[in-house]
């Protein structure tokens, strides 16, 4: 209430109070508060900015001008808001939000505790090798980005000129090709886990040779528990449990791996294992299929190039496929890409598609004698090869273990590779799922060295992993709202007799 004073005969309202000359209203503390974490925003969108400019590596969709419009509007907003604090606020609220803001953006960017680190090479190569949110990765960690793509290329220009030897190869398991009951060195090898293998009949000895991975007595009692299944004998069992929910079997491989599915008729065995990743500790979902017959892979085609591409499944239907599998990568801006743009080279059936990639990615070929070898990606296909693709890195090649270098990080993958008895490995494994984050590469090779791999490349992960078999996925894709996997602009299929 205002102040009053009697005054000749009157009561007279007092005069309000005058602010001193140079004096001005000021933001509240909230308000304040509000401003100052946005001008932190502003330097640092600024700062970020700047190393895009700065930086050789040009990761972000942008182009030159546009960073600089960019750049204009943030020191307009930076001076802005600097002036307006000036006047209304106080200087204190802004040196605390940007020490808050510093203490949380240096460790992340520089700090060199092992947790720390392994979790930001972990995202930031994540992001590099699935080639959808580089530009954000860039953004947020500009020099560690830098450190990251230097250490991926310098593991790329390390797999130059390790290439297959064709010697090498071709002196592998020919027998096994033709004939897998005259590889000597195989009925031995079973003879020493299973003592009673040399007395089986001559079609339970036939089924146990080309599934030698099989554990016998698990075997034999789930055909006693599914009668049906051995209704038209050993030599053309079907079992199949490998469709999403379906639990597999309770039969058992050697390796403890639970079995999905046995085709006798189109030599197919398919397994799930689970890929352990000793760097954080956890375990997702994988699954193998083991093609016996090489003579029966191809890469395909979507029907539907360039506009687009097709899942796996329709690309193994419409050539008489039973298993498939992810095959070449693709163009995949902002990863909205529909596959019709083939990234790298491609041949499927002597036709070929796209370019070569540069040095440092490597080509996987397929032969006329049904082996793979795997070459430099900038040269030409070698003679003979009948289907190829291009992708990065190598796994395994003429039998040794490759440096995959920084592919360190907890994704979903997809792999192809062939054993040493000319098999046809296709291994995927489900990633990004709270019970299934993924796995490194060196993950991927151990497993695939465990089959007896001589070859063995990564194709493209992530969202694009994935395997099909007789009409449904078999793996969980990482995105649950296309089960049936992202449109491929080609496939490795296998196809059935």
């Amino acid at each position: 209430m205002a102040a009053t004073v009697n005054a000749a005969g009157g009561r007279f309202t007092a005069a309000p109070k005058r602010r001193r000359p140079g004096t001005r209203r000021k933001l509240s503390p909230s308000m304040q508060w509000l401003l100052s974490f946005l001008l932190m925003i502003v330097i640092f969108a600024t700062y970020f900015v700047l190393c895009l400019l700065l930086t050789p590596y040009n990761l972000f969709s942008m182009t030159l001008t546009a960073r600089k419009v960019i750049l204009a509007i943030l020191v307009i907003l930076l001076v802005g808001l600097t002036t307006v604090l000036c006047i209304f606020g106080d200087w204190k609220r802004p040196l605390i939000a940007f020490l808050i803001c510093l203490m949380l953006y240096i460790p992340a960017n520089f700090s060199k505790i092992p947790e720390i680190e392994y979790y930001r090479n972990l995202w930031t190569q994540t992001a590099y090798s699935t080639m959808s949110h580089q530009g954000l990765m860039h953004l947020f960690l500009p020099w560690v980005t830098g450190q990251q793509v230097r250490r991926v290329e310098a593991a790329k220009m390390a797999q130059i000129g390790v290439n297959s030897n064709g010697e090498f190869l071709e002196n592998q398991g020919d027998a096994w090709l033709t004939d897998p009951e005259a590889n000597a060195e195989l009925l031995e090898e079973i003879e020493v886990y299973d003592p009673g293998f040399a007395a089986l009949p001559a079609d339970q000895k036939a089924f146990y040779t080309l599934f030698y991975e099989l554990d016998r007595a698990s075997t034999e009692e789930y055909l006693a528990n599914n009668p049906a299944a051995l209704k038209n004998g050993y030599e053309h069992i079907l079992i199949n449990h490998s469709a999403l929910g379906d639990g597999g079997t309770s039969i058992r491989t050697r390796l403890g791996e639970k079995v999905l599915a046995i085709d006798t008729d189109n030599k197919i065995l398919i397994v799930e294992l689970s890929a352990y990743d000793p760097r954080n500790g956890s375990r997702s979902r994988g699954v193998l299929a083991v093609a016996k017959d090489p003579s029966k892979l191809h890469l395909f085609p979507a029907t539907t190039l360039p506009s687009m591409g097709q899942v796996a499944g329709r690309i193994a239907q419409n050539n008489g496929g039973v298993l498939a599998m992810t095959g070449s990568g693709f163009i995949d801006e902002g990863g909205v890409g529909l596959g019709g743009e083939i990234a790298g080279f491609a041949m499927c059936g002597g036709k070929t598609y796209g370019s070569h990639y540069s040095w440092g990615y490597k080509r996987m070929e397929l032969h006329e004698n049904n082996w793979f070898y795997i070459e430099d990606a900038p040269t030409s296909c070698s003679p003979g090869t009948t289907d190829a693709m291009e992708f990065q890195p190598s796994l395994v090649v003429n039998g040794k273990k490759q440096n995959v270098g920084d592919w360190i990080s907890v994704n979903p993958r997809a792999c192809i590779g062939q054993s040493k008895r000319g098999e046809i490995l296709m291994l995927c494994i489900e990633g990004r799922r709270k019970d299934s984050p993924g796995c490194s590469l060196e993950v991927c090779t151990d497993i695939l060295l465990s089959h007896s791999a001589i070859t063995a490349m990564n194709c493209d992960g992530g969202t694009t992993a994935i395997l099909w078999f007789r009409g449904n996925p078999i793996i969980r894709c990482s995105n649950s709202a296309i089960p049936q996997g992202r449109y491929l602009p080609n496939a490795w299929v296998i196809v059935g007799n």
